[in-house]
């Protein structure tokens, strides 16, 4: 395409801008058209191109923008200080943001550093030629593709001229990780429309020129080499030398080690990086204002030209490139990079690189909102553990981001050799260890020489099958690491410890009464008495939901009224599906997780739901035909709310599904004299819970008077029971408590009812003598 149309069309809006200015003709209204609409002016136009708009003259200009057929806007994101960062859309307007987004697009940025505005102006005065164009050649194009502005990227930083954001911060190092509320706004622009071509307008603020305007490309090397190739292309091929015929004296930008290095921070580099084109634009900032602006318009006609005549080949590449990109991270193909530049040769570099990376929980909140910004796929592979996989498009940056060895990363995961069973293994767990000492997690090298000696034994252990010992020295490396927390930090005490538990986890399916023991601790001592419908009780649901969810469960919270609509409740339900089986059988595991007022209810009843909780970690990969809902219910202690409210909302088809209820209050307390497991039953008849406990008593050596069949109501078990589902409680008390009456210890419901009542030994199941 000429490089005319767009003068032709600049010189005829400055004498309309003229015409209107200066006489008495009426703009069409909207009704008519956007034929007929005159093109609004920015501010720096209506000043003779001298001073620069103000950001309230972009957002009226941008109003007025809005009555063309092929313009709109929207607020993408928020400054530090509150003011809005605008996307403008030019193209077809009868496409949803979820259209233009599957489509193809190109976008602009410009004011990444407020000091820096002629590229700002050239945002503003191109949108607008867009938007009223009659050039059947660019309407073509509209109709192929959207066109997408940010024009002022950092508006606090363009109000106090600055480079930094208001926080001081410079966004153009902050694409990785993402701590500013600006480059997160341009981050979610980019990950849901995925440009196939990005502008990111700068200027040079003490340049006087030699050169006008310099461009450069992405040159991170573990860009997509077709991508980084076209980005080429497009300067040394098409922008040295049309800008140069324009007038312009042009130049390549930075040199190698500086400011044109393949800096993974910098959005040049990122563009490439999440497999668009990129261009950087520079125009020298000591020059006059309109001849830094004409450069940066001048760059970007030439540009969308490229982007207009390249438009299939640009497709191919960007289309192919996330997919070829998967393909080398599931293969280890190709080596990643740490460092260098297409002009630079690195000095850090994994050939062959890992297959993925296992997180912590704790690195993954760490990481928290760069997960979404870049679309990344995480699997919870255990209870503490996450495996990203690097065979997926953004493998590009996961080494940036989780590898010890890279010069920005927001956290040093546990990198792995063989993804083909991602989990901790005591060598991964080993390694580990020298991850974190290299952070400096532990205050002397004794201390890292002997958790490595440790885990270098696990190691051993495992490598040669022997499990029982392995698990006995891993239960001896927390031992370890209790002896030592004070003397590492915080978060790699928790990490290792709770890796540990993955990894013993691996090995053994059984209850971990150190497990139990820390949920009643929290239940009852950091929260404390938990009166149904306050706020303790709210807390100590989001607390169980939140370990629910750990474990990987789809979670719920059941609110419900209670007092005649004074306050709320609610329950926590997480479901465990059936394996293959359509319409399966239904399995309620439940307790209830109030008290009463005066109690911190350590046994009544932070046992039970403690225990469920435990019993949810145990079977969450073991293999069922039958549905299982762990169930916590809020409102007990008033009258059985929470579990009245739940059954009665339940289907009919839900009711006829239903199996069994076996209900846990009360199950941990010390006192002796309570040395029976009393499995009640409403009417004290025999039922399906019963047969089952009697069966799994055989199973697991049981004496026979070590539990008894009982008739009791007074808990959760009864509502199911009114439901004619199979319930039952479970509950030690005194041998001997005759029918319909309850033993429990002499601390029940009183403020004596603490953690240090509760019996470990009970916990697991078994009195101990």
């Amino acid at each position: 395409m000429s490089r005319n149309k767009y003068i032709q069309k600049r010189s005829w809006l400055a004498l309309g801008a003229l015409l209107f200015a200066t006489s008495s003709i009426q703009v069409a209204s909207a009704d008519e058209g956007s034929a007929t609409l005159a093109p609004p002016t920015t501010g720096f136009e209506d000043r003779n191109q001298e001073h620069w708009s103000t950001f309230d003259e972009e957002i009226n200009f941008l109003n007025e923008l809005s009555e063309s057929d092929l313009a709109s806007y929207s607020e993408v994101g928020q400054t530090v200080e509150g003011r809005p960062i605008h996307l403008v859309r030019i193209g077809d307007q009868t496409l949803t943001d979820e259209e233009v987004a599957e489509g193809r697009n190109m976008l602009v940025v410009a004011t990444q550093h407020g000091n820096e505005p002629a590229g700002r102006e050239m945002a503003l005065q191109f949108m607008r030629d867009l938007a009223f164009t009659d050039d059947e050649g660019i309407l073509e194009q509209l109709e192929e593709s959207t066109v997408l502005f940010v024009p002022t990227a950092n508006p606090d930083g363009f109000i106090r001229d600055q480079r930094a954001n208001a926080n001081n911060v410079d966004m153009n190092r902050d694409h990785l990780v993402l701590q500013q509320p600006e480059t997160r706004a341009l981050a979610e622009v980019l990950d849901t429309y995925q440009p196939d071509l990005t502008v990111d307008a700068h200027e040079r603020p003490r340049a006087y020129g030699n050169p006008d305007i310099e461009f450069l490309w992405p040159r991170n090397l573990n860009i997509d080499e077709d991508i980084r190739a076209l980005s080429e292309s497009l300067v040394e091929d098409v922008l040295i030398e049309d800008i140069a015929e324009q007038g312009f004296t042009t130049g390549i930008y930075g040199t190698p080690g500086g400011a044109g290095n393949g800096d993974e921070r910098i959005s040049r580099n990122m563009l490439g990086l999440r497999h668009g084109l990129g261009l950087l634009t520079e125009t020298a900032g000591m020059q006059e204002p309109v001849k830094r602006v004409d450069a940066q318009m001048a760059t970007i006609e030439a540009t969308f030209d490229f982007y207009t005549e390249q438009f299939e080949e640009i497709g191919e590449a960007v289309q192919a490139a996330p997919e070829k990109r998967a393909q080398d991270g599931a293969t280890g193909a190709t080596p990643f990079y740490f460092d260098g530049a297409d002009n630079w040769d690195p000095t850090i570099v994994q050939d062959p690189h890992y297959c993925g990376y296992l997180l912590h929980e704790q690195q993954v909140d760490e990481l928290g909102h760069i997960v979404d910004a870049f679309s990344l796929e995480t699997e919870k592979v255990s209870t503490y553990g996450t495996f990203v996989s690097m065979g997926q498009p953004m493998m590009t940056v996961i080494p940036k981001l989780m590898d010890s060895d890279a010069l920005y990363n927001e956290v040093n995961a546990l990198p792995l050799s063989s993804c083909e069973q991602p989990r901790v293994t005591a060598s991964y767990l080993n390694d580990f260890v020298d991850i974190l000492d290299e952070e400096g997690a532990f205050s002397t090298t004794a201390i890292h020489r002997a958790l490595d000696l440790h885990t270098t034994t696990l190691a051993h252990f495992e490598n040669r099958g022997q499990e029982d010992r392995l698990l006995e020295h891993t239960r001896g490396f927390q031992a370890l690491l209790n002896r030592y927390q004070d003397q590492m930090t915080d978060e790699a005490y928790s990490m290792l410890y709770t890796f540990a538990y993955d990894l013993m986890d691996y090995y053994e399916l059984v209850f971990d009464v150190d497990r139990a023991m820390g949920h009643i601790s929290h239940l009852s001592e950091t929260i404390g008495p938990r009166v149904a419908g306050g706020d303790a009780e709210r807390e100590a649901a989001a607390y169980i939901e939140g370990e629910f969810e750990r474990l990987g469960y789809e979670t719920e919270q059941h609110l419900f009224d209670i007092r005649n609509g004074q306050a709320e409740s609610q329950n926590v339900i997480a479901v465990k599906e059936a394996d293959g089986v359509e319409n399966p059988e239904i399995v309620y595991v439940t307790a209830h997780y109030d008290s009463v007022s005066v109690s911190p209810g350590a046994n009544d009843n932070a046992s039970g739901t403690a225990a469920i909780i435990e019993l949810a970690r145990v079977l969450e990969d073991v293999p069922s035909d039958k549905e299982v809902r762990f169930i916590a219910f809020g409102a007990e202690e008033i009258g059985l709310v929470g579990a009245r409210e739940y059954v009665a909302q339940l289907s009919e088809e839900e009711i006829e599904r239903s199996a069994a209820n076996y209900n846990l209050d009360m199950i941990a307390t010390n006192y002796e004299a309570t040395s029976q497991m009393h499995i009640t039953t409403v009417d004290g008849e025999e039922n399906a819970v019963w047969d089952s406990s009697v069966h799994a008593a055989e199973v697991l050596g049981y004496d026979h008077n070590d539990y008894t069949l009982h008739r009791m109501g007074r808990s959760d078990h009864v509502p199911f029971h009114d439901a004619g589902i199979d319930a039952a409680l479970y509950i030690w008390m005194e041998p001997g408590t005759p029918p319909g009456a309850a033993r429990p210890e002499p601390w029940y419901h009183t403020p004596e009812d603490t953690i240090d009542r509760i019996s470990r030994a009970l916990a697991m199941g078994r009195r101990s003598h």
